[in-house]
């Protein structure tokens, strides 16, 4: 295979595992699978709120693993000569897919929060876990605002944030 080739599909594999990671949570941007679902809306006040890790999916994973066994794969098979080459393309393909592995999921983890609310007038407890947001950061027990409750999309949203 022409060196000129395996060149530019670990450079154009390089910029996928670096543009699929994301680590904070931005209000303002909604992903196209959520347009048009609904959700009640109830006025609520924080009563517990912890730090927790959202771990990357285990797709994006996959595609990062993927993506580093061809681009190690690719850098073994230029470096290696003769029936060594075939050796040298799969253990850099091995080391290579670790690679991915880790630069994908150190880069996706996402900071957020699991956070219960109160709804206010009532005794009923809500439960969520969300990212943090860029423009509030982490919500402080004692916060109020309105917890949005949908099937498949809940989220707690400060007063304030608008």
């Amino acid at each position: 295979m022409n060196k000129k080739y395996i060149l530019m599909a670990m450079v154009a594999g390089c910029a996928l595992l670096t543009t699929s990671c994301s680590s904070m949570s931005n209000y303002n941007k909604v992903s196209a699978d959520k347009v048009g679902y609904g959700a009640q809306a109830f006025p609520a006040t924080v009563v517990a709120a912890r730090s927790v890790t959202i771990e990357t999916s285990s797709t994006a994973k996959n595609v990062g693993t993927g993506v580093g066994a061809v681009l190690g794969a690719g850098a073994g098979q230029m470096l290696g000569g003769g029936s060594g080459r075939i050796v040298s393309a799969a253990g850099f393909g091995v080391l290579g897919a670790l690679a991915g592995r880790y630069i994908t999921d150190a880069a996706g983890n996402t900071q957020g929060q699991s956070i219960t609310v109160k709804i206010d007038g009532t005794n009923q407890l809500y439960s969520v876990v969300q990212p943090v947001s860029e423009q509030v950061g982490y919500i402080p027990v004692g916060a109020h605002g309105i917890y949005y409750h949908g099937t498949n999309n809940s989220r707690f949203e400060p007063d304030g944030m608008y």
